[in-house]
């Protein structure tokens, strides 16, 4: 029998016993509410270790539920983090493409003006051997037009 059967077997004593009148009161046989008060102390312990061990497990089990929390949460957050750090890469990767395109189209134009001024020079250096091979042309057509001075002198003898 269990502590509420004691007391509800208790309350049926008290709401059956018979009252006295005038004053209000009932008359209980005091031998049968000691048995049950005797009962209830009895009872009292195991009833009160159940319930103690009732709330250990329920402890138990906000416990277990707070560190799986926890974990779900630490989880969540090393993902998130996991998640962070990739766009993070995909960002300092890009970032590190920008700049290598940048330097690539830099090195480009170097080249290009470094093969600009090379070819300059170059077409410099072939107009000044044109030049030099035209003046010696014209200096040999000249030359080849004005007839030697021992040939004009022997001409207007003739």
């Amino acid at each position: 029998m269990d502590i509420l059967d004691v007391l509800n077997e208790l309350e049926e004593l008290v709401e059956e016993s018979t009252k006295v009148p005038l004053i209000g009161k009932i008359l209980i046989d005091d031998d049968l509410i000691l048995d049950m008060i005797d009962h209830i102390r009895t009872t009292l312990p195991e009833e009160m270790r159940m319930a103690k061990t009732v709330a250990v497990e329920r402890e138990k089990i906000l416990e277990e539920a707070r560190n799986d929390a926890k974990k779900i949460i630490g989880e969540a957050r090393d993902e998130l983090t996991r998640m962070v750090g990739e766009d993070e890469l995909v960002k300092k990767a890009r970032e590190q493409a920008s700049e290598v395109m940048e330097q690539a189209k830099n090195v480009s134009r170097e080249i290009k003006i470094g093969a600009f001024q090379y070819a300059d020079e170059l077409l410099g250096k072939s107009e000044e051997s044109v030049e030099k091979f035209l003046k010696q042309i014209k200096t040999a057509r000249e030359e080849l037009r004005t007839p030697p001075k021992s040939e004009q002198e022997a001409a207007p003898a003739e």
